[in-house]
Order: structure tokens, then sequence, then C-alpha cells
């Protein structure tokens, strides 16, 4: 036998329900748009409001929470408000079915008091439609003939309905410029949304009815009295409301670096602006700082080759002059981005203010030019490649330690025309490393390989150049096996394979050979001279990385691949020709390129 509870009585169930939506309609306001409500209230208090005023606290307090009870229905150029956004995203637990039911219903209507129907009930009048309704509320005082601006939500199965939102009461004048959007023949709102932001600016620009005890949404809805956004809004307050008491750790820096971009950069600036506005210099200085890291983090981001989907401080420039324009963020968030960009400066690539530097890297660029460009034999190439090595040694060892964490960091992309990696990229990591530089590859906008080289300038100059040699190489010693024994002896339909095997063998002797070299070139350089440059340029490296704020994701490439014996021996032994060493005879032979 089943045993079912009673029902709840309709006073007990409109108080829950009540709750319930109240709690979701606060979540809802982190789906509006921030800057929409604080373009808002700057607005409506443009003229004659003094945040130092006594009630200047009260008044703005009833501003913000007006202006988000607008934003929570602002439908979007989709047609989608805050509200839908929510519900969309999140299901409903069991026993909120009603509680979502009811709140997709939400409606802004004019309402007079009639009188009540018991405790709590109040019995209502709509003025724009003629219907009569009945409202489970306890805190709305019974005044017979009081008119309110207010927003309903039915109780679901009932004819009753419940208050959440602002509740505003109207005298005569705020009541007339209500009125025009009342339709002929008692058919409702024309427009609600124009009618309760007309009946909130009228409000608060020229005052309205007072009723004692009445409540509005800064309480049902938890407002703050000061500034609307606490540390438990976004990781953004959060950032700024810590660095507002002092300064951030390593961790919280980090976190502010990886959400450098666009949205994030805007709304810091936007939101410190209006911590400014509301009179609260501290947070403004919080939110200030963070998005100075953001700018510095965007800078060091161009500069270091990152082809991330980040735009340009330029770009973020025009963002906010265009949201300016169509009055989405005030003129000021304006003035401070470019106050803040004026303040934080990054040298761009290239500006090494080191004569010695600009000759190193002077002379690697022409030795590519005559090697990539110009066209040479293989083993000219892979001498020249060596040269490279030794120049980069020579300058090193030249400097302090002092002198080398002095320089700033580059980065270089090097565009690929594949959409997948092959053979060729299994060098790239030994590339890097014999020239202590770092790397990683992403993909450009069109889904295409890109390969990014970081590290100490001439470095990274130097690894772009060896890069190109081994592209060189590949094509070279590709050729060559398609015309060798191997490659002949294979049926037509293992050539392709033949021909990524022989690649794949080729790519692992280079990068075996190249890790090789580049412990024989440490223990010289140290047996030598008694220095290892080597852990001084990663810990410069490493750190100039660390400010990017890009996080990185490891993929296992341990996987084994199939291939032909015969033409992966091949690739190794075309790998043995790979020669960096000086001194090589000049040998007969194609041109590459």
């Amino acid at each position: 036998m089943t045993i079912h509870a009673p029902p709840l009585p309709l006073a007990e169930r409109a108080r829950r329900l009540r709750q319930a939506v109240t709690e979701l309609a606060l979540e809802a306001l982190a789906f509006s748009p921030r800057a929409k409500v604080e373009t808002t209230v700057r607005g409506w208090l443009s003229k004659g409001f003094d945040p130092t005023d006594p009630d200047g606290e009260a008044v703005l307090a009833r501003a913000l929470a007006l202006a988000a009870d607008l934003a929570m229905v602002l439908p979007s150029t989709s047609g989608s408000t805050a509200i839908d956004r929510l519900l969309r995203q999140r299901r409903p637990e069991p026993g909120d079915e009603d509680a979502y039911e009811t709140l997709r219903e939400i409606r802004f209507r004019l309402l007079r008091i009639k009188g009540e129907d018991g405790a709590g009930i109040l019995l209502l009048d709509d003025i724009a439609n003629g219907t009569k309704l009945r409202l489970y509320d306890d805190a709305l005082p019974t005044m017979p003939g009081l008119t309110l601006a207010m927003r309903l939500c039915p109780i679901p199965g009932s004819d009753a309905f419940i208050a959440v939102s602002a509740v505003t009461p109207l005298d005569d004048a705020t009541l007339a410029v209500a009125l025009p959007f009342i339709r002929p023949g008692g058919k409702g709102l024309s427009n609600p949304h124009r009618c309760a932001e007309t009946i909130y600016r009228h409000v608060l620009r020229h005052g309205g009815l007072e009723v004692p005890g009445l409540t509005d949404i800064s309480d049902r809805l938890g407002q703050s009295s000061e500034f609307p956004y606490g540390p438990e809004d976004s990781d953004i307050d959060a950032l700024a409301f810590a660095w507002a008491e002092a300064e951030l750790g390593d961790d919280d820096l980090a976190l502010a670096r990886r959400m450098a971009d666009s949205d994030n950069l805007i709304e810091a600036v936007s939101t410190g602006a209006f911590a400014r506005h509301c009179g609260r210099d501290d947070l403004a200085d919080g939110y200030g700082k963070l998005a100075s890291v953001m700018i510095e983090t965007l800078q060091r981001r161009a500069r270091s080759g990152w082809g991330g989907r980040a735009p340009s401080l330029d770009a973020i420039a025009a963002e906010i002059g265009r949201k300016v324009a169509t009055g989405e963020l005030p003129p000021v968030v304006r003035e401070l981005f470019d106050e803040l960009r004026r303040q934080v400066r990054v040298l761009p690539a290239g500006s090494h203010g080191d004569a010695d530097l600009d000759r190193l890297i002077q002379r690697i660029q022409a030795l590519r030019a005559k090697t990539v460009d110009q066209g040479c034999t293989e083993q000219e190439a892979l001498a020249a490649a060596e040269k490279v090595a030794e120049l980069l040694d020579r300058y090193g060892l030249s400097l302090s330690e002092l002198d080398l964490r002095r320089q700033a960091c580059e980065g270089v992309g090097i565009e690929t025309t594949r959409r997948r990696t092959g053979p060729i990229d299994e060098c790239t990591p030994s590339v890097a490393a014999f020239f202590d530089c770092r790397t990683w590859i992403e993909k450009n906008p069109a889904g295409l390989l890109r390969h990014v080289f970081f590290g100490l300038p001439a470095d990274v100059e130097a690894a772009h150049y060896l890069y190109d040699l081994i592209e060189i190489t590949f094509a070279t010693e590709t050729d060559r096996f398609k015309a060798g024994a191997v490659y002949a002896e294979l049926h037509s339909s293992e050539r392709r394979g033949g021909t990524n095997s022989f690649q794949v063998g080729l790519g692992h002797g280079i990068a075996r050979k190249l890790h090789t070299l580049r412990e024989e070139r440490e223990a010289a350089m140290v047996r030598s001279t008694g220095r290892d440059l080597v852990p001084i340029k990663a810990s410069v490296v490493d750190e100039e990385l660390n400010r990017l704020g890009i996080k990185f994701t490891v993929k296992d490439r341990r996987a084994g691949r199939t291939v032909l014996t015969d033409a992966y021996e091949a690739g190794h032994e075309a790998a043995d020709r790979f020669d960096i060493h000086p001194g090589l005879h000049r040998r007969g032979g194609r041109k590459t390129r």
C-alpha cells in the first residue's frame, strides 16, 4: 500500500516556489550582459548623482537592482534572455520542475491593489488588460488603490501568482509615463520591456512614491548595498578583490595570465571603471591591475609568435570603440583602456638594444637566405648550421649571466601546408633543444599546422634556420629515395607507405643525431670554458614562457608506427649523411629548390 503525502496548502507552496524562483533569477543574472547593467545605471544617473551624498548609496543600490531586473529579461540579438540561457544550460533537479516552468512565464505588469483575500493574499487589477489576479506575497502591504509595477510568475495548476523582481510603487507622475504603453481596448502592454525601463528611469531621476515596508529587488535578490559584484561571481571578480587587498600569489597571477583574452580584458576594464563610479577606488585599482596583467600577457604573446585565437590589442581597442559607439559601454571604459595600454609597454620583437646581438641575427639571416632562397648542396647547408651553432656559443660565452637574463624572449611561427603531423615533425623537438628553445605545435585559423620556436632572439633565429635546412634535407633525400633501388622494388600499392616509412626513419635518425651532437657540444663547452649556458638559458626561457599564460596539452606519441623495414632503414642511412660538422668535401649534385 502506497501512502501519498497530503498536498501542501497553496500559501506554503507559493512561499517555497517564490524562494526557488528567486534563487533561479539570481543565477540568471550571471547570464546577463554585465556591461549592459553598468551602462544602464550610468545613463540613469548621468545627471546630478553624487556618490558621496548620504543618500547616494541607497540611490545607487536601487539603480543597480532595477538595471539587473531589466538585464535579466533583455532579449539578445537571437531573441533569448538571460533566463532562457540559464534554463537551457541547467536541467531541473527533482522537485524544481515547477520553478522552471513558472520562471519561463515571468511577465512585467502594471497592477492596482484592490484588497486582500486572507493573510498574505492580495487581490489585484491588471491596469493594462483589466484582468483580476491573486498574488501570494506576505511582504507587500495591503494598501487598496496603490499602483505597482512588478514582474509576476504564475503558480502552476492554479490561478494565483507570485512576485519575482523589483516592486515599484507608482505615483501619478510615474503612472503617466507608463500609460502610453497600454494598448487601447485592454489588450495589454505594447512593449513591456521599454515600459519597465521608462518607469525605472523616471523614478531614479525624479523620485517616486515611497511606501514604508515595501520590499524591492535589492532585498529579494540579496543585492549589495554598494558595489553589486562579489568575489564569488567570477574568477575575474575573485582576482580583483584579492588584488585590492594584497599582491597576488604565483598561482593567482598564472590564472590571470591564462584568462587573458578579449572578453575577459574588456570585462576587467569596464568593471574597474564602474567600481570607480561607485566610489570603490580600492576595487577599481584591483581590476586595473588585473587588466594590466592581461594587456602585458597579450603583448608578450604577440612577440612570442603564438598563433592562438587571442586578438591583438588593436582589435580589442576597436571592439571597445564599437561598443562605446553603440552605447553598450560608456566612453570612460575606452579612456581607461587607452591609459592602461600606455602604462604597459613590452618591446616588440626585434627591439634588442644590443648591437652585437643584432649583428649576430643579421649573419644568421644572411646564411638562411643563401641556403634556403638561393639553394646549396645538402652538405653546404649542414656545414652552415654547425657554423651557426658556433656563432651562438661564442656570443653566449661573451655575456654574463645577468646579460643573458636581460634579453627578452621572442618567438617565430613557421606555417605548414599540412593539417596532420608527419615524419618531419619528429625533428622539431630536437631542433628546439639543439638551440636551447621551447617549441609547440598549433593550428592556424585555416586549420593548418604551425610550429612555434620560443627562446632568446638569436637562438630562435637559428632554430628557424635549422628547421628550413631539415625541410630541404627531407625533399632532397626523398627524391633520392624515389630514384633508388628500394623504391623501385616496391609494388605500386606499397610506394606511398614506403615513402612514409623512409621519412619516418629519416626523421628519427636526424632527431637522434641532433641529440648526440647537442650532448657533445655541451660537454666540449664545459671542458674548454668551465661554463654551461644551457641551464641559464632554460631558466630564462621557462620564466618568460610562464608569463604567456598559455595552457599546453601534451599528447603521447609513443604509439608504434607500422613501417616497411627496408624503406625505414634507408631513411636511417640518409640521416647518417646529415652531418653538420664543417670541413666536408663539396659534393656535386642537385641543388635544392
